[in-house]
């Protein structure tokens, strides 16, 4: 996650980004500013290099 804090994969309030290759992958909902977990989510890097 962006906040380099340890996370659990497992866990409810965790989201992967679908973008195969993303450096990160799993993300806090918190940390990308979400409260539910949208279906085929997209992190900001990856939309940044998917757009160029």
């Amino acid at each position: 996650c962006i906040c380099e804090e340890e996370l659990d994969c497992s866990a409810d309030n965790v989201i992967e980004c679908r973008r195969p290759g993303c450096e990160m992958q799993w993300y806090h909902l918190a940390c990308v500013k979400l409260q539910q977990k949208p279906r085929n989510w997209t992190c900001k890097a990856c939309k940044k290099s998917d757009s160029r």
